[in-house]
């Protein structure tokens, strides 16, 4: 009987890795779709949002437009449908160091501020995802001064 239980879970858990760490699609679309959750936050799609969406999917990820594209319009589906924010969180905690994590809140931060202006939808919805991310306050507040800079740069 032994045999057979660890027979049974060599088959069916061996490849727990598959679970545990995801690809690097998978890790784009954690990315891209929180980045989506923060652009329809206020309701308001801007076209800057969108703009600024995608060049930071093409700095952090080195992707061509036809991919960044395809990632945008899965963000948006994946955004749809998801009962949580933790599950896309997960994949990036699971994947990336906290400076990592930190540069996708920054990211997010320069993402709000692309229509001139963080509304309180915006930064409640960053909060969240930084808290998830396991990020503290002050993380948190140095990565919007630095997308402040940045955005004043642009």
């Amino acid at each position: 009987m032994l045999k057979t239980f660890k027979q049974f879970v060599k088959e069916h858990f061996a490849d727990n890795n598959a679970l545990t760490k995801p690809n690097a699609h998978d890790i784009a679309l954690a990315a891209a779709t929180l980045m989506f959750e923060v652009i329809k936050s206020d309701s308001d799609i801007h076209l800057f949002e969108n703009q600024q969406m995608a060049e930071q999917l093409r700095k952090q990820f080195d992707l061509s437009r036809e991919e960044i594209a395809e990632l945008v319009t899965l963000a948006e589906n994946a955004s749809d449908e998801a009962v949580s924010l933790q599950s896309f969180t997960r994949q990036l905690c699971d994947s990336w160091d906290n400076s990592q994590r930190c540069e996708l809140i920054e990211d997010l931060w320069l993402i709000a501020l692309a229509d001139g202006k963080i509304d309180a939808h915006e930064r409640h919805v960053i909060r969240k995802i930084a808290a998830l991310l396991y990020l503290t306050d002050k993380q948190i507040a140095l990565a919007k001064i630095a997308a402040n800079r940045r955005n004043e740069a642009l």
